[in-house]
């Protein structure tokens, strides 16, 4: 009769320990409750609002915004030198004097303490007319600078939205890792409890027991550490979005991690090198040098300035030959001014200024040539990333065939729970692995819209 109810708690046992592992590894959840404190479910932070949090309070976007201002602001009439200079003088004196005089004649005059007074004020107006055309070039290159310093801000900001994306999708995958850490736990916790029964019954050892408190210990440090992990990316994430130190980090977002495999290499080039900002600011930068070029030539022009004036004095006087007296004036003119010899000076500034030019040229060719090596680069490892998904997809689907098998065999008992546990252990690094893909191949698609020029218009699609 003990013989038949040991018999009876073994299937017993094996029928539990099967149907509880089955539903653990297929994402059915622990078979049996846990105590656990009530915990209200964290907000979900969507990939378009972190990156629109990004750009209104990350602090390296507001300061390369600030930077294009003052670009924008430098491109003016006056800063280029279209227009006059008005400049005004004024000014107050006063001064007591004693004296004791003596004539020829034998004559003599005393003062003491005669007050006099002068006050004066006066305008000035100059107005270069022709100066070789430099403000039509000095406008130009303002201009040019101002867009340079656009396309250096569109691509600090792509930079930040890249690096957003990123650590957005590398909070995804940390959160889906401890999930699947958590299921490993809970799998291990009900099979140390179902070993523990068994050793009951008589139908398992002290050493499976131990074995699997060893492996219940095992998968509590890796959820312990996953969790570490977890917070070291959210927290990386808020320095990013601008958040203040001590925010919260109690949010989840979204688990899924899609990838665009629609990408084709040949639209893209042509985006990059119409559209790519680090092009841009090199061409923009050949514009500016040819344009400071032009300033340079006009130095060997002369200088033709047109200028007036308006002054008005008074003389209050207390001593002296005059008492008081009151003036104004009014001058205009033009003058002519020309540079007959400055050492040879213009000459080596325009050199330097067209090999400048020639620099800015073959800077451009320069970044065609780099832009277009990475973006091939890109792609590759982009196209790489997308295989490996597909292989990784097609391992999980396997390790998945092999857990029925193993559930099969060990309802048969031809296999051992530390056997069953190896094969658990596949079925874990598979997951992990297939994450570790996707986001791979997520962060290459992101460097190619990077690259290209695009990654905020795909984000505001989005």
């Amino acid at each position: 009769m003990l013989d038949s109810l040991h018999l009876r708690s073994s299937l017993y046992m094996d029928t539990v320990t099967r149907l509880a592992l089955a539903l653990l590894l297929f994402g059915g959840g622990p078979l049996f409750s846990f105590p656990a404190q009530a915990q209200s479910a964290p907000d979900t932070l969507r990939l378009d609002a972190a990156v629109q949090r990004a750009l209104d309070d990350n602090r390296q976007a507001q300061i390369a915004r600030r930077q294009a201002d003052i670009a924008e602001n430098n491109v003016s009439l006056g800063n280029a030198g279209f227009l006059p200079t008005l400049t005004g003088q004024a000014g107050y004196t006063e001064t007591i004097s004693s004296s004791d005089q003596t004539f020829l004649g034998g004559q003599t005059q005393n003062t003491d303490g005669a007050q006099t007074t002068q006050s004066s004020a006066s305008a000035d107006l100059r107005w270069t007319v022709f100066d070789g055309l430099r403000p039509y070039a000095t406008y130009d290159r303002l201009g040019a600078e101002r867009d340079r310093q656009a396309a250096a801000t569109t691509e600090e900001i792509e930079a930040l939205v890249a690096d957003v994306i990123d650590g957005y999708y590398d909070v995804a995958r940390q959160q889906q890792q401890l999930d699947v850490l958590r299921e490993a736990l809970a799998i291990s916790r009900e099979r140390l409890r179902i070993v523990e029964v068994q050793r009951e019954v008589g139908s398992a050892s002290d050493l499976q027991v131990r074995q699997a408190r060893v492996d219940l210990n095992a998968d509590s440090a890796a959820v312990l550490r996953q969790q570490t992990a977890l917070v070291n990316a959210k927290t990386q994430l808020n320095q990013l979005l601008g958040r203040p130190d001590d925010a919260s980090i109690r949010y989840a977002v979204t688990s899924t991690i899609e990838v665009d495999t629609s990408l084709g290499y040949t639209t893209l080039q042509q985006m990059a090198l119409q559209e790519s900002p680090a092009l841009t600011q090199a061409r923009q930068a050949l514009q500016a040098s040819r344009a400071a070029t032009r300033e340079v030539r006009a130095d060997f022009f002369p200088t033709v300035d047109l200028t007036a004036g308006y002054g008005y004095s008074q003389l209050d006087a207390e001593s002296g030959f005059l008492q008081q007296s009151t003036s104004t004036d009014l001058t205009y003119g033009v003058s002519l001014t020309f540079d007959l010899f400055d050492g040879l000076n213009r000459w080596r500034r325009q050199q330097n200024a067209q090999i400048r030019t020639t620099n800015a040229r073959l800077a451009v060719e320069d970044v065609r040539s780099r832009l277009t090596t990475e973006l091939t680069s890109a792609y590759e490892r982009y196209q790489n990333r997308l295989r490996l998904v597909n292989l990784e997809r097609e391992n999980l689907a396997a390790v998945e065939a092999n857990v029925d098998v193993a559930l099969e065999q060990f309802e048969l008992g031809t296999i051992t729970s530390v056997e069953l546990r190896e094969v658990q252990e596949q079925f874990i690094e598979a997951e992990s692995r297939l994450l570790t893909a996707q986001f791979e191949a997520k962060r290459a698609e992101v460097e190619l819209l990077r690259l290209s020029g695009h990654l905020l218009d795909q984000v505001r699609q989005e």
